[in-house]
């Protein structure tokens, strides 16, 4: 059956966002020019302005569309335990494990980062926050007891938890001294938990 003209449309736009996904990933925002994707789409460039106003209208979809996060968060859907540390153990180990296997993440971030000066980054975080508020759907009934932080400030650390490993992991793996495996993110996770003093309960400020 012939495909109608908003099918055809559709199409288009999807293969222009995926090959500007891959050429932006390789080769970098600023350094891939429109009509490269254009070449690799297989549509003129005047085809690709009949989806987009600009190029960077196409990074936007692409962002907004071809991020990893569609696939990473809706993980936590299936993370299970019962307490909350249990549940956090297990979902920064999906989290991670899924970051590892998506390494086009990083090339992401980073072009945001330093191209974008991360100008795109309040949109991203607000398409993600309903995913992160899930989590303390998730606490509801667990043992354990969270502290008396506002909700945001607990969602940004327990992102801050799994990029802080991910992001080190990264840049530092070349170092001895920087090991990545379980053993590892179990030890973040604890830090995340309890803190990095002895006794969680001592916040003083007096030597021990």
């Amino acid at each position: 059956m012939p495909r109608s003209s908003r099918e055809k449309s559709a199409l288009t736009r999807s293969r222009i966002i995926d090959v500007a996904y891959q050429l932006f990933i390789d080769n970098g925002y600023n350094a891939t020019p429109m009509r490269e994707i254009s070449q690799k789409a297989g549509v003129t460039v005047g085809a690709i302005y009949n989806h987009f106003e600009t190029k960077e209208d196409i990074w936007v979809a692409v962002i907004r569309e071809r991020h990893p996060y569609h696939d990473i968060l809706p993980l936590m859907d299936t993370v299970k335990g019962d307490s909350i540390a249990d549940i956090v153990r297990s979902a920064a180990r999906l989290l991670v494990q899924e970051l590892l296997n998506r390494p086009d993440l990083f090339n992401l971030m980073f072009i945001e980062l330093v191209e974008f000066k991360a100008v795109h980054v309040p949109d991203l975080y607000e398409a993600i926050l309903p995913h992160l508020i899930s989590l303390q759907d998730i606490f509801a009934g667990k043992k354990g007891r969270l502290r008396n932080f506002p909700p945001a400030v607990l969602l940004r650390s327990f992102v801050g938890l799994f990029f802080s490993y991910y992001i080190t992991g990264v840049l530092l793996k070349n170092l001895p001294s920087v090991a990545s495996s379980e053993a590892v993110l179990d030890q973040f996770v604890d830090l995340y938990l309890n803190g990095i003093l002895e006794n969680s309960g001592d916040l003083s400020d007096n030597p021990v």
